[in-house]
């Protein structure tokens, strides 16, 4: 078992996203994305992998080929990997979120 915490991770950086691993099993990985205000991570996919992400804290906006949601603090949203993530935080203060990708990312080759 291993056990992290939110607090092993460096604070908000007003010139750069935050996007680090927090923790990696062998099936899945959890990454922890920090972006300040203004911030926003660029659009990307993620292939195969499946892909939820949890907002721990702060509010951002999600674009969706439907539209933009709004994405705050204890909301959890489902990607599937061909479909285009984009979020930003739009609110004023930071905000905090998980990504939970199985399987891992990223993808690491068979041994």
């Amino acid at each position: 078992m291993d056990i992290v915490g939110l607090s092993d991770i460096p604070g908000y950086d007003n010139n750069k996203v935050i996007a680090q691993p927090l923790i990696e099993g062998s099936q899945s990985s959890v990454r922890v994305i920090k972006l300040s205000p203004g911030q926003a991570l660029p659009p990307h996919r993620h292939g195969l992998l499946d892909l939820m992400r949890f907002a721990v804290e702060g509010e951002g906006v999600l674009q969706t080929e439907g539209g933009t949601v709004a994405f705050a603090g204890g909301s959890l949203a489902f990607f599937h990997g061909d479909e285009e993530l984009r979020v930003s935080n739009e609110g004023r203060v930071g905000l905090t979120l998980l990504a939970f990708l199985a399987p891992p990312f990223p993808p690491r080759s068979e041994m």
